[in-house]
């Protein structure tokens, strides 16, 4: 019962992650398509255009790689996993993911550090504080360490996939 509903949270979180990544793709979309017309028709233009699509790909790039890593779409060295026996390959995998695991916490601690400076630096032409477009920094962190550590703790208990399969 407990996994089940555990199972709902998750999906739906990740569902909430596309549905951004979907609004993040549109956005730039409809602003830099939007910007070109009115440019070459009607010789105006949306003055936010490209900082709005250049922040709306930050976020897209962010979050993208939360989703990637969850459906194990990264790229990988399964050629040398594949001929290592199969306590190598959990080793190594473990080795891979607690490495992954180090580069979140300095990203988190890294975004950390600059969030103070990031809230009194605006943006040129939105005059936002460029925190909010950093912050996505955040999401994907946290994200993607409980995925990796979850993969690390997995790669354990009894019954789990051989590593050396393809995913």
């Amino acid at each position: 019962m407990q996994s089940s509903v555990i199972n709902r949270i998750v999906d739906g979180y990740f569902k909430l992650l596309e549905f951004i990544l979907f609004v993040c793709m549109a956005g730039m979309v409809i602003t830099v398509f939007g910007n070109v017309v009115l440019r070459y028709g009607f010789n105006s233009g949306i003055l936010v255009s490209e900082e709005l699509s250049r922040f709306l790909f930050i976020w897209m790039t962010f979050i993208g790689a939360v989703v990637v890593l969850r459906e194990h779409g990264h790229l990988g060295m399964d050629t040398v996993i594949k001929m290592l026996p199969l306590n190598g390959a959990k080793v190594a995998k473990a080795i891979s993911d607690v490495l992954v695991i180090v580069c979140c916490v300095f990203l988190i601690a890294g975004t950390w550090e600059q969030h103070e400076v990031n809230m009194g630096n605006l943006s040129p032409v939105m005059m936002v504080p460029l925190e909010y477009v950093y912050s996505v920094a955040y999401i994907s962190g946290i994200s993607m360490m409980v995925i990796t550590a979850v993969s690390l703790v997995s790669t354990f208990l009894p019954g789990a996939r051989d590593p050396r399969q393809s995913l």
